[in-house]
């Protein structure tokens, strides 16, 4: 009897033991909260960075501000590098950028599901593109239900060893930063050397010397591996224009070629390889989209689809891979559904690599620039369209017919061209 007391004891002890080492986890998501769902306790911890880019529609998901919002972005990187702040800095306080990298046409069709339960809802812009129609682009990969379940559910969030991970990576972040700040005051009440040694010991930071804006007169050694575009076939070259009518004066054939180097390199011939040598169209995808152009109809809500911008050599890529025509016709189709505004053709800006972080990524400044298009299309207020034209460099979208420099037109749609900006739409 003494014996069996004993025994019923120590598994009691050893339930007790597994009972807190399992709440060990769901006490640390509680704490940390690395997607801020509940916000229960505040300790000060820079979570965007690392929370953000683990899983994108989970921190979307948990920052929509619901009907406080009357515009919204959808899309992937492209459309999510038109940051909330750029509208806010123009009076549209009510923009929310609901993009995430590397979204699917899957997750922008089920985010605006979520979001289309917003009574408030004016206007809704979305960055596609026509290589995420393809059904195998990045595996079918949809995370949104997913995000809806968690942030819905705050028992199955805060027991979730995904959330507990990422709480892991800040906490170790954290700690690193504060090393790093206390090794800093540490050395700074040290008398400073009068010589020393440069030594390298890492190779990363002898590369941090090497960047381009730390060495004014740099040259590339001569086995880095270049290419020059655009494509020379002048039978390629044909998929350009030809066999489209007058809309063939869009599409010009590439008038020079240019070397490119690095990373532009690397996409150019291997990723856009990728992307286009077995490139087929899910029509499932266009369904999506007529869906969300019914909707937006019916409810009163300006759709604007943003054909973002990529560098001219990636362009010429899709015509190489014999999709030129098919370029063509998925602008004329998404006309039907909404108004296009169109960044990915022939340009200054594309045809700058200074506008550009990658061949397929614009930078900031371009991105700022975008925005002060879209709000001169969504908002007639004169303080934000002041604004917004305050902005205005080398992206001049044909908001006004000031801005039209040129017209191509048939009896069902026109294409109004600016500085490096298309606008198609419906002729009615």
């Amino acid at each position: 009897m003494i014996k069996f007391a004993k025994t019923s004891r120590f598994y009691r002890v050893v339930g007790a033991l597994m009972f807190f080492v399992g709440l060990g986890p769901l006490l640390l998501n509680v704490v940390l909260d690395p997607y801020e769902v509940g916000n229960l306790v505040e300790i000060g911890i820079e979570k965007e960075k690392i929370s953000e880019k683990s899983h994108y529609p989970l921190w979307k998901m948990a920052h929509y501000p619901g009907e406080a919002s009357d515009l919204i972005v959808l899309g992937d990187s492209r459309a999510r590098a038109l940051r909330d702040k750029y509208w806010h800095e123009l009076g549209l306080k009510g923009a929310y950028n609901f993009a995430y990298g590397g979204a699917t046409i899957h997750e922008i069709y089920d985010t605006f599901q979520y979001v289309k339960q917003n009574k408030n809802l004016r206007t809704l812009v979305v960055g596609i593109q026509l290589r995420s129609f393809d059904p195998d682009h990045k595996g079918g990969m949809n995370r949104v239900p997913e995000a809806i379940r968690l942030t819905k559910n705050p028992l199955k969030y805060y027991s979730n060893w995904f959330v507990s991970r990422i709480g892991a990576k800040l906490l170790e972040r954290s700690l690193e930063d504060s090393l790093k700040m206390s090794v800093s005051f540490d050395m700074s009440l040290m008398s400073t050397a009068q010589a020393t040694e440069l030594s390298f010991q890492h190779k990363s930071e002898l590369d941090h010397l090497l960047l381009p804006e730390r060495c004014a007169n740099c040259r590339l050694p001569k086995d880095v591996k270049a290419t020059s575009y655009p494509i020379s076939n002048t039978a390629q070259l044909a998929h350009f224009g030809f066999g489209l009518g007058r809309w063939g004066e869009l599409w010009p054939a590439p008038a020079k070629s240019r070397i490119l180097t690095g990373k532009f390199n690397r996409q150019v011939t291997k990723n856009a390889k990728s992307d286009w040598q077995r490139f087929s169209i899910a029509e499932e995808f266009w369904s999506y989209l007529s869906e969300i152009s019914i909707w937006s109809r019916k409810n009163n809500v300006r759709l604007i689809f943003v054909i973002p911008p990529t560098i001219l050599e990636m362009q010429y890529r899709i015509a190489e891979f014999g999709h030129g025509a098919e370029r063509h016709a998925f602008r004329k189709r998404l006309v039907s559904l909404g108004t296009v505004m169109d960044f990915d053709f022939d340009n200054s800006l594309t045809r700058n690599l200074v506008n550009f972080t990658d061949a397929y990524h614009f930078n900031y400044k371009a991105a700022k620039q975008i925005v002060g298009e879209l709000a001169q299309l969504v908002s007639h207020d004169e303080p934000i369209v002041n604004l917004a034209l305050k902005r205005r460099k080398n992206i001049i979208c044909p908001a006004q017919p000031a801005d039209v420099s040129r017209r191509v037109a048939d009896e069902f749609m026109e294409v109004l061209e600016g500085k490096s900006c298309r606008i198609w739409r419906e002729v009615r």
